[in-house]
């Protein structure tokens, strides 16, 4: 076993940088990775002296981290912290792992870290060296993670701005990261997946991706297809769609708004690609499934109270004022009886009731 600091910037397809250049030098390393392929070996067993590393997998199947005396799985949407004493491996590298860490450099007895009094460094390391060994994370954690890269790339380097901004984002990275530990995890997985299944119910039109999902629900991507489909009957992509689809006659019905507005509202590139969702989920095109809900000749869409009250308004009023009929709309047995009708009426005649033989064709002279 080493006691040394592996060098993940050699391995595979990472980034790591150093985060003491942006006013944060007990942060030694940030890093990411992506594998499109099997990566390498990777690292023996090893330990990283005085430092706690924060390791988040948002992608991968068949990982374990080896600690020596315990093997921990290592699926997606799990966070391990590694201790300084804990020596620790992770195997293997499979295609498509994706995984986000972070470094945290423990002060020596009396240090303060910079820009902390000592009462807040006190708190700080107690806080990062009671985190239990594993824990799931959760999407304030993912997307904490993704802040902080996202401005650390984009942030001018000379910008006066950027150590202010940088440390807002590690200490928010931070505090998710101690309410992901702290939270109650006894919830079972099917409760995790029902209310994730009711967000995207709500929330259609946005953009899921498999990745995101098996992350907020803790689960590797096969299980969260099989298990989406146990519960919904359909796999997470097609679920969506249902849900757009549902939200899309709600619209259709509701409202006039035109077929592009409607498939822009619901995140679908193209009017043409959205026309063909709808024909396959309901039989319809949209424009012909409107003119059949208009006519009665499909189920209603249930309304709540408040759109009730805003359809029902104008016809309580329509209803409440005495009808009045315009000379153009009189009835035709009304106008039938006019003392004017018979200069219109053509008197019958016996032409009328008979019928007439056909003319028989006309012959071409030689």
């Amino acid at each position: 076993m080493r006691e040394e600091l592996p060098k993940y910037s050699d391995i595979g397809e990472a980034e790591v940088v150093d985060l003491a250049p942006d006013g944060l030098p007990f942060v030694p390393a940030l890093g990411e990775a992506h594998y499109t392929k099997v990566g390498p070996r990777g690292c023996d067993l090893h330990v990283h002296p005085g430092i706690v590393e924060i390791l988040l997998c948002r992608r991968g199947r068949g990982v374990t981290i080896d600690c020596g005396h315990s093997v921990y799985p290592f699926p997606a949407g799990t966070v391990m912290v590694m201790q300084p004493e804990v020596p620790h491996v992770l195997r293997p590298y499979p295609k498509n792992l994706s995984t986000s860490w972070v470094w945290f450099r423990l002060p020596r007895r009396g240090e303060t870290l910079p820009g902390f009094s000592a009462a807040e460094t006190r708190w700080l390391v107690a806080r990062l060296r009671a985190l239990p060994a594993t824990f799931p994370a959760t999407n304030d954690m993912v997307q904490s993670f993704r802040r902080i890269w996202r401005l650390w790339r984009e942030v001018p380097r000379k910008a006066r701005e950027r150590r202010l901004v940088m440390r807002e984002a590690l200490m928010r990275l931070l505090m998710d990261v101690f309410e992901a530990s702290a939270k109650d995890h006894r919830e079972t997985d099917d409760e995790r997946l029902a209310a994730l299944i009711a967000e995207m119910r709500r929330d259609c039109a946005r953009d899921w991706t498999l990745d995101e999902l098996a992350t907020r629900a803790a689960m590797s991507v096969p299980v969260l297809t099989e298990s989406t489909r146990r519960l919904t009957g359909l796999p997470p992509h097609q679920f969506l769609i249902s849900c757009r689809m549902e939200k899309a006659k709600e619209l259709l019905a509701r409202t006039d708004h035109s077929v592009e507005f409607i498939a822009g509202e619901l995140n679908i590139a193209t009017a043409q690609h959205f026309a063909t969702l709808f024909k396959r989920e309901t039989g319809f095109t949209p424009s012909a499934w409107r003119r059949a809900h208009l006519r009665g000749r499909l189920a209603p869409v249930a309304l709540d109270e408040a759109e009730v009250a805003l359809v029902e308004a104008p016809r309580r009023h329509v209803a409440s004022q005495p009808r009045q009929t315009l000379p153009w709309q009189t009835p035709p047995m009304a106008l039938s009886n006019s003392p004017a009708t018979h200069l219109f009426r053509k008197a019958p005649t016996a032409s009328m009731f008979t019928s007439r033989s056909p003319r028989p064709p006309r012959r071409r002279q030689p």
